[in-house]
């Protein structure tokens, strides 16, 4: 299956070029930053005719069209070998790659036979930052701390798949940068090259991961989560290329990707202790996968802990040999970023060895760690690999400078790990499956970013963990069960209840108080620093319609402000296209976001309308959702292109076809006849 593009390049014959770059054969690093930088260029070449050649290997350095530095060496290349040639550069007035400006240079390097044929030419992308994992310090990039505020993201596409459209990955990663999301986690295997390209132009930096499992398969699960009722034949999966692959396909892949200025990390594995039985069998509080998410007060038995380990594993530690084995590939090929794997047992790699060889250590649901480890290991850099999106996990780094910052599982719903039918995903992220925020998403928005906001939600106080006191305090109770860390609290939203019925206004805000307003009447103001617990303002209201008004403020300033609105009868369509035009190359994407409005144009969220797409011959349908986590709430028709909206929304995906130009016309209807319609 190719699901990535793959390009086959015209040249000239292999004999006639004599001599050419191989792939991925050219590494740039910028040792010294600043001002004034240096830039280093190691180049392969690879003499592919006859005798020893002649060859001048010359470097441009570009930088918005403009040729600013060159250099240029004569070299004699081996006949049938690869030869390394090394080049330097000081470059001035330089603009360095940073998350607000992250400027990039080009590399244009030319291969010349002695006779002055061209033989081969590359372009080379770069960026000029120097990035560092202090223990005490934390991350800093040019020499400045940055908390890292990152989300891990699979590589699927909700509707269109694991198919690598670079439109559908854009949008993506734009809807995360604009909730202050400054960081990907890449899990758990190599993305599309695409990526990290677009990370490199938007200033988004990356913790680049190889794989999910070593040489022991890790048991999945079909009927329930982490029940690991898979077969064997389905459980297995890069286990059985390890022995004969790893090597190539983990220096491959550093290979491809070592030029990105937004790789700060390499990650070459991810919770592979679950492999290993003597690994979380070693440590009291670990006991099977539920175990592993530990909640109470970390293990500091070390003695114990390491002569139960050292019973369990007879004394050979193959997970930490295979480590180590993994982290000196790395640094075969690239030793100016760290090396780095998402622990999960910590209590028990910090003692096997596993850790060791890790230049920053990635901790997986283990924030209660941090502190304690940080004063028994104080020369190592920790960081949260994997983070339930919850408040507590961003407040166990937000002060601790030491921390570098977290990666929260995760910034988009994915496909996989859904637990029994009907569900379809994690349901525990950002942005749905289509792209609409989350409660989860305008929370952490107004944790991450200093942009003023305010945002309400509510459900009734029946169905809520939150239950008001006597004395107008709430009270929190969570639903049991291991997997409720992963959940957002329930939540609507919407304004349409029974008459009187109690419901639980919530607002999510970085103002230091919001006043609440029902139909112009003001409800109370409250400070946040009274419900730090969990950083959600709270209002018990006696339901009636009409607009609940919420306004941020700080004293008699107002910062901010949000209204939810009860909605009436739907009335009309409101359509969002992330695009006007596209090119008819048969990938460009248009989304077509669709809205279910009353008349005063509120979002009618509790009235499904199945709704249809109706195209010409310029577009074709690549894909159509409407964000819900149940399969059971999509009722998609392939033969009329419709899908039944989920909160009084859809979404239609579209792609060009390959030759067809011209102005396009687009109709969506939903029922009752209510439709609108799109040119492009």
């Amino acid at each position: 299956m190719v699901c990535r593009c793959r390009y086959i390049q015209e040249c000239e014959s292999y004999s006639k070029k004599r001599a050419l770059y191989p792939s991925d054969g050219i590494f740039v690093t910028t040792p010294q930053v600043g001002n004034r930088s240096m830039v280093n260029v190691v180049c392969e070449v690879k003499n592919a005719g006859t005798g020893v050649k002649g060859v001048t290997v010359k470097h441009e350095v570009v930088y918005d069209g403009k040729t600013i530095a060159s250099v240029s060496d004569d070299f004699v290349a081996l006949k049938g070998d690869f030869n390394e040639f090394t080049a330097s550069v000081e470059l001035e007035n330089c603009h360095l790659w940073s998350l607000e400006t992250p400027s990039m240079y080009e590399l244009h390097t030319t291969l010349i036979a002695s006779d002055g044929y061209v033989m081969d030419k590359k372009t080379t992308k770069f960026g000029i930052r120097n990035i560092k994992f202090d223990a005490d310090e934390g991350f800093l990039l040019n020499g400045k701390s940055v908390k890292i505020k990152g989300v891990n993201i699979h590589h699927d596409l909700g509707c269109m798949g694991v198919a690598a459209y670079d439109d559908a990955l854009l949008r993506r990663l734009l809807k995360l940068r604009s909730i202050g999301c400054n960081a990907i986690r890449t899990a758990h295997n190599p993305h599309s090259e695409s990526l990290l390209e677009m990370c490199d132009s938007l200033g988004l930096l990356v913790m680049n991961e190889f794989i999910d499992e070593w040489k022991v398969a890790k048991k999945k699960w079909i009927t329930e989560r982490a029940k690991e009722d898979a077969p064997d034949s389905i459980s297995i999966g890069y286990t059985r290329y390890f022995d004969t692959h790893a090597e190539h396909d983990l220096k491959s892949f550093i290979r491809r990707d070592r030029n990105h200025p937004c790789v700060i990390l390499w990650s070459i594995g991810n919770e592979i202790e679950w492999t290993y039985p003597y690994y979380w069998a070693s440590s009291k509080d670990n006991k099977g996968f539920k175990g592993l998410i530990h909640t109470g007060d970390p293990e500091t038995d070390n003695k114990s802990i390491l002569k139960e380990f050292n019973r369990l594993s007879g004394g050979k530690d193959d997970l930490a040999e295979t480590a180590a084995v993994l982290a000196g590939w790395v640094k075969d090929v690239d030793t100016t970023r760290p090396v780095s794997s998402g622990v999960v047992v910590p209590s028990v790699s910090r003692l096997s060895g596993y850790t060791d060889v890790l230049d920053v250590v990635g901790y997986n649901y283990k924030d209660k760690y941090y502190e304690i480890d940080h004063k028994l290991y104080p020369y190592q850099p920790i960081i949260g690999s994997e983070n339930v999106g919850q408040l507590f996990e961003w407040t166990a780094v937000a002060d601790k400078k030491y921390i570098a910052g977290i990666f929260v599982w995760t910034g988009f719903d994915y496909l996989g790990e859904n637990g029994p039918w009907p569900a379809r995903g994690g349901d525990c992220s950002f942005f749905d499956f289509v792209g609409n925020k989350t409660a989860r998403g305008h929370f952490f928005e107004c944790l991450w970013k200093d942009t003023p906001k305010t945002h309400i939600v509510t459900i009734p106080e029946k169905e809520s963990e939150f239950k008001m006191d006597a004395d107008g305090s709430f009270t929190y109770t969570p639903r049991p069960g291991w997997i409720r860390r992963w959940e957002w609290y329930d939540t609507r939203d919407k304004w349409k209840y029974r008459r009187d019925e109690d419901i639980l206004v919530q607002v999510y805000t970085n103002a230091p108080e919001v006043e609440l307003f029902l139909n112009g009447k003001s409800l109370g103001t409250k400070k946040r620093s009274d419900f730090m617990e969990h950083n959600i303002l709270m209002w018990k209201v006696a339901y009636k319609e009409g607009t609940l008004l919420a306004v941020g403020k700080d004293g008699d300033r107002i910062l901010s402000k949000d209204t939810l609105s009860t909605s009436g009868k739907p009335c009309r369509l409101a359509l969002n296209c992330d695009r006007k035009t596209a090119t008819d190359n048969g990938y460009d994407l248009i989304h077509v976001e669709v809205s279910i409005e009353d008349k005063k144009g509120n979002t009618v969220v509790d009235i499904p309308s199945d709704v249809r797409i109706i195209l010409d011959d310029k577009f074709e349908l690549a894909g159509l959702d409407n964000g819900s986590p149940s399969i059971e709430d999509l009722n998609i028709n392939v033969i009329n292109n419709s899908v039944r909206t989920y909160n009084g929304k859809c979404l239609f995906v579209l792609r060009t076809i390959r030759g067809k130009k011209g102005t396009s016309f687009v109709k969506v209807v939903g029922d009752g006849g209510i439709q609108a319609d799109v040119k492009f």
